[in-house]
């Protein structure tokens, strides 16, 4: 391998800037940091990266992604841009005359439930469009569904069909389904559709991986393994993908299932542990377990103490007694737990199960989402040692929040959403975390709402709560060396003398600009155990270019 310098401008340790300009590389370690004599020095003949005055610093880890879901809808209907009720039924049309069996389930994703009368699509809107095979298309936030009448009867569902105990089928004033599924009721349809093989997904996950390395992220955790409900288990296409030359590192959290009883905790536990062990040496370690303990605000699913207007209080899908008795099992075989807690009762209900008893040394529990959090609860997560596994890029006024969260909410519970600057003020930990296809998995757009509290480019809107910005320093420390070292280990995610050489380069100061202008920071140039991996070009970037991708668009 070729020694490389990476030069030419401010350098982000992972914690602060430090007062160098260069960084030398040698066999994928970082040999120096200082000044370009000093680093030609410690590599001499080494290939010289340019920065061009953009900020060098420790390559992003993402805390939470689905980068299986990314590839389950790259063979289905993506929705995500769709626009309107009529843009996803066009697409959904045209999607089911592109496929060659006609007999074929009919898949896909990213509806939002803005775009329809009351927030939920009707099964009739699809069986006018595809009446004679069935259609399944999970929502933006990949919590809800929405069904034809032939899926539907193919999954029993009909006016007699009870709601699962952890999901609900909407209905019509005479008990029919009505076409909408909320959390667990998705499942009783996904259950009876086909999964797609590992081999049909092992390229997606690797065009997602190439994607993320372009934005500067190059470890990631992808935060659901299993079979459940309408997802398959994206393990063995993660092994294939690594052996088909998949870059970056890459870890997974195994699913706790929504079924799991006090009695059958020590065999899954046991079962996570020999995973843990062979995965090992796969390069795809998955030392963590995934615990989801409610469902989302919007949906009125997520856990809230106070309830929402029309007196229900969202989903619990654990027992406290479970819940204590997975963790506390989990934890002494030396596995972390990632929490989905989205309401305070959430929040809550895992603090209480951390605080009562120790993680050993080197397991990191974390909490992802926080959207409510009650003020309570935030010193707890110092005195626990949970980290913040913060998904930055929600906490904004943008339009769901505004005409859909917020009155759901009211205005004392609206203030308690993402407290991430009262939280580090706190003492927590902080990593960041995507949340990919929810959201954009570009870490910069996260960054800037993190620093500013808007909407990137919108900077006049009012920001989301009083206070809970972070610095561009601790947002940029979370995405690097706080999500490395709770995914991985602390010899990535810093640049000093001995850490693994993972760099993203960008292609501006963002330090050196307007706060508002910082969400529009991109990453130029990625550097993966020392090799020169990813140039990522934009649209009226920095430097000019004019290329887009996915993200940007």
């Amino acid at each position: 391998m070729t020694p490389l310098i990476v030069t030419g401008g401010p350098v982000f340790d992972g914690e602060r800037l430090i007062p160098a300009t260069a960084v030398a590389v040698r066999d994928g370690i970082i040999v120096a940091v200082g000044s370009l004599a000093d680093a030609r020095v410690a590599a001499p003949g080494a290939d010289e990266l340019d920065a061009a005055g953009g900020v060098i610093a420790p390559s992003f880890a993402d805390a939470h992604v689905h980068l299986g879901l990314v590839a389950l809808e790259a063979l289905d209907c993506s929705l995500d841009d769709a626009g309107s009720e009529a843009g996803c039924l066009e697409r959904v049309r045209t999607h089911a005359d592109s496929l060659d069996d006609p007999h074929a389930w009919v898949r896909g994703g990213g509806w939002r439930a803005e775009w329809f009368a009351g927030g939920t699509p009707s099964r009739e809107a699809l069986d006018a469009i595809v009446p004679d095979r069935p259609v399944l298309l999970l929502d933006s936030d990949r919590h809800g569904g929405w069904a034809n009448s032939r899926a539907l009867a193919l999954a029993g569902i009909d006016r007699t069909t009870p709601d699962p105990p952890d999901g609900r089928i909407v209905r019509r004033a005479d008990g029919e389904p009505q076409g909408t599924l909320r959390e667990g009721a998705v499942d009783l349809v996904g259950r009876v559709a086909p999964e797609p093989s590992a081999a049909a997904l092992a390229p997606g996950i690797r065009a997602g991986a190439d994607h993320l390395i372009s934005l500067g992220v190059t470890a990631w955790q992808e935060a659901a393994l299993a079979s459940f409900g309408s997802i398959p288990d994206f393990t063995d296409a993660y092994h294939l993908a690594l052996a088909a030359g998949l870059r970056g590192r890459p870890t997974g959290a195994i699913w706790v299932p929504r079924d799991l009883t006090v009695d059958g905790v020590d065999a899954f536990v046991a079962g996570v542990r020999e995973r843990a062990d062979a995965a090992h040496a796969t390069g795809f370690p998955t030392r963590t377990a995934k615990l989801m303990l409610d469902g989302i605000i919007e949906s009125k699913t997520a856990a809230l103490a106070d309830g929402y207007p029309d007196g229900s209080a969202g989903l619990r899908y654990f027992s406290d007694e479970l819940v204590h008795r997975v963790v506390a099992a989990l934890n002494a075989a030396g596995l972390a737990v990632h929490v989905h807690a989205i309401g305070d009762t959430a929040v809550t209900q895992a603090l209480d199960v951390f605080a009562a008893g120790a993680a050993p040394t080197g397991v990191r529990n974390h909490i992802a989402h926080l959207q409510v959090v009650d003020p309570r609860d935030v010193p707890r997560f110092a005195a626990t040692g949970t980290t913040v596994n913060a998904q930055a890029f929600w906490a904004c006024r943008n339009e769901v929040m505004r005409t859909v969260t917020e009155p759901l909410l009211g205005p004392v519970r609206a203030a308690w959403q993402f407290p991430f600057g009262s939280l580090r003020r706190a003492g927590a930990a902080l990593a960041m975390g995507s949340d990919w296809p929810v959201s954009t998995p570009d870490p910069w757009a996260a960054i800037g709402v993190a620093v500013t509290r808007r909407e990137v480019g919108v900077a006049d809107a009012e920001p989301l709560g009083s206070g809970e910005e972070l610095s561009l320093s601790a947002a940029l420390a979370a995405y690097t060396s706080g999500s490395h070292e709770l995914i991985g280990d602390a010899t990535v995610g810093r640049i000093r003398a001995g850490a693994a050489a993972d760099l993203a380069v960008a292609d501006r100061d963002p330090f050196a600009g307007a706060p508002e202008e910082i969400g529009f920071t991109r990453t130029a140039w990625t550097v993966c155990a020392g090799e020169v991996v990813g140039a990522h070009t934009h649209a009226g970037s920095a430097r000019g270019r004019a290329t887009a991708c996915p993200a940007c668009a």
